[in-house]
């Protein structure tokens, strides 16, 4: 299994999930923005929010407004953002926005009020979908030069030299393997060193004294495929 085009996939979606999300937010909140009644409340109190992580605990502050709406109702609501400093103090006067057929919906107006979570999910989204779309599709690519050169490459026996670690490549803190074999380059008649795909389990135990085939494209000898499949088959026996 290629983890790295998994984890790829995996990023892409997540990624585009939340970029979709991230426009519904968008959507929505423009649509509340266009029917929002704005009016001024008090801040009456600091509601302190626990958050516990592998780092300990923190605290953040969430202003808690009172105000009056056009019906002459009083409401309360805690802001649904939070932070440590407070951005508020008590007794503070405050824009504020709220639905006007559910005044309990309401929020204080500033930029992050209005489109926090967009300006942090957006982002976020984007980088999840460009590095997991990067990985994914690049992982196809060369699939696909892979099985081209070995369908159109021209094969030659070389020596296998030695088992190393990958460290261009890293899932959850770990490298994958490589095999590193040595050969007489037919095309331009250089010793060359010739690395495989990544393998995620030590292949060291089964390798020995064993030669290797590599596909070679004639038409760019730089480009070539180490033959691992007979080690796939026997690390999933």
């Amino acid at each position: 299994m290629n983890v790295v085009k998994v984890v790829g996939g995996i990023f892409l979606a997540v990624g585009l999930a939340m970029l979709a999300g991230s426009i519904y937010l968008y959507s929505s909140q423009s649509k509340f923005l266009a029917i929002a009644k704005s009016t001024e409340g008090r801040v009456i109190d600091m509601s302190r929010q626990v958050s516990t992580d592998d780092d300990g605990t923190s605290y953040t502050y969430a202003a808690v407004v009172r105000f009056t709406d056009d019906n002459g109702t009083t409401h309360e609501f805690v802001n649904p953002n939070s932070s440590n400093p407070p951005s508020y103090s008590k007794g503070q006067t405050v824009p504020l926005l709220y639905a006007p057929d559910n005044p309990g919906n309401a929020f204080i107006d500033d930029f992050f009020g209005r489109w926090g979570v967009v300006v942090i999910l957006g982002p976020m989204a984007a980088i999840f979908s460009l590095l997991g779309g990067a990985l994914f599709f690049t992982q196809i690519y060369n699939a696909r030069i892979r099985d081209w050169v070995r369908e159109n490459g021209t094969p030659v026996t070389v020596d296998f030299l030695e088992v190393e670690r990958d460290r261009s490549q890293a899932v959850n803190g770990r490298n994958p393997y490589r095999i590193v074999a040595q050969g007489k380059n037919p095309f331009n008649g250089k010793l060359e060193q010739f690395l495989s795909d990544a393998i995620w389990v030590d292949p060291t135990e089964l390798m020995g004294n064993r030669k290797l085939r590599v596909f070679i494209d004639p038409n760019k000898p730089s480009r070539y495929s180490v033959d691992i499949d007979w080690l796939k088959e026997q690390i999933q026996d």
